[in-house]
């Protein structure tokens, strides 16, 4: 994943452990990463994962991943 597409890229070397052997949960997990990283700014994050925004919609739809509700204050 780069971070600045402008400039020489960087490559972040990310690693997830699967322990199940799970593809599936291996792209939910990725994705919720990237999302929490980029505050759930799904414009970022589709950049991020290097997928069309559309795509990453999808995505959150098949895996239920949903912005989390913000905290209430007391």
């Amino acid at each position: 994943m780069s971070r600045n597409l402008g400039e020489k890229a960087e490559i972040e070397e990310v690693i997830l452990e699967l322990t199940d052997g799970s593809l599936y949960k291996a792209e939910a997990t990725l994705i919720h990463r990237v999302l929490h990283d980029t505050n759930w700014n799904l414009n970022q994050a589709a950049r991020e994962l290097n997928i069309p925004r559309g795509s990453l919609y999808s995505k959150m739809k098949k895996h239920n991943i949903k912005k989390p509700a913000p905290p209430r204050s007391p």
